[in-house]
């Protein structure tokens, strides 16, 4: 991170910074999204001890990523890696 705060400061185009704010925030968005997905109810990383992950979800919980006038009990949550 020192670098581009180092690279930001000594530069003389101010035009570079909204590169780097638009990129920086399409940058995090896109690994907030792969560790969500990575984490989803379907994705087995086990498949000796957890083959079927998807059959630990109990009905009412909430495993979509966006869900529009749904009512859910509970928020489903990954126990075993």
């Amino acid at each position: 991170m020192y670098g581009v705060a180092h690279f930001l400061k000594n530069s003389k185009k101010p035009e570079i910074i909204p590169i780097v704010v638009i990129l920086g925030g399409a940058l995090s968005g896109a690994v907030y999204m792969s560790v969500r997905q990575a984490r989803a109810p379907d994705v087995a990383w086990d498949h000796k001890n957890n083959p079927y992950p998807w059959q630990d979800i109990k009905e009412g919980e909430q495993v979509k990523l966006f869900a529009l006038n749904q009512k859910y009990d509970g928020r489903w949550e990954r126990t075993k890696w």
